[in-house]
């Protein structure tokens, strides 16, 4: 396991890199000429998502040569070392497209050893909101610290997602559903934006119908760190799920009912 001292140089060079990866997303959001690709899964990918993808990497060539990185665009280079950096140039690309500012750059650094990641970055540009933890050393943006909410009751919960479409074709829409019935309000203030307001205690559930590892390897440490649970919708705590729940701590195992029922 890191100690503290490895595991804050970690964290400001994760840091260090979404920021400069952040930078460069700037110079095309919100410009009439983006050109938008799409790739075989049907989402979307523009040039900046792949020259954030492309300066994060060079990032972490240059300072830990022996990391191993998983890249959402470009896909995993091995290292011989005990960390793995896994990158999520733009989550909200959609977002970003439209020229929406809740997206964002997101690193996460699995310790491969324990086989979950230990540190987690999420910088949102276009907000200048720039979020992190490290194992032992708490959530923070732009300085202050992140602690979920103490809201124990579902009916006073605020709800979000990324996609109701989503969510309603999911094993689990019924559960779903009885959820949005019974919260006080529902916003799709999606993507890594909704975890984050969980983490900030200014929303107290995200549901993700899907995941991907780069897409939970930032989220995990932050919610967790900052006083949150995370999880699957089956209840499973762990880096590599295909579905996620970020809450505050009061709400988890009532939540885990209404998703096991």
């Amino acid at each position: 396991m890191a100690d503290t001292n490895e595991l804050n140089i970690l964290r400001e060079a994760a840091v260090s890199a979404a920021f400069e990866a952040g930078k460069l997303t700037l110079r095309y959001f919100q410009t009439s000429s983006l050109q938008v690709e799409i790739k075989a899964d049907q989402s979307p990918v523009t040039i900046a998502d792949k020259g954030a993808e492309e300066l994060i990497v060079r990032f972490i060539q240059k300072h830990f040569p022996d990391h191993s990185i998983l890249g959402e665009e470009f896909g995993e280079i091995k290292g011989s070392g005990h960390y793995r950096w896994i990158i999520d140039p733009i989550d909200g690309t959609k977002s970003f497209v439209h020229g929406v500012p809740f997206y964002g750059t997101m690193i996460g650094i699995e310790d491969v050893r324990i086989k979950d990641a230990v540190v987690g970055v999420v910088h949102f540009p276009a907000l200048g909101e720039m979020h992190w933890s490290a194992r032992g050393l708490g959530a923070h943006c732009n300085g202050r610290r992140s602690r979920v909410s103490e809201i124990n009751r579902i009916s006073d919960a605020v709800l979000l997602l990324t996609d109701i479409r989503h969510a309603q074709s999911h094993v689990k829409a019924t559960a779903y559903q009885k959820l949005l019935n019974e919260c006080q309000f529902t916003r799709t203030w999606g993507d890594c934006y909704g975890h984050m307001m969980v983490a900030t205690g200014r929303a107290e559930i995200m549901l993700d119908p899907k995941m991907n590892l780069w897409d939970v390897a930032a989220l995990k440490p932050i919610i967790e760190e900052a006083g949150g649970k995370f999880f699957d919708w089956n209840g499973r705590n762990e880096l590599r799920i295909d579905d996620a729940v970020a809450c505050n701590a009061e709400l988890a195992s009532e939540i885990l009912k209404y998703l096991k029922d």
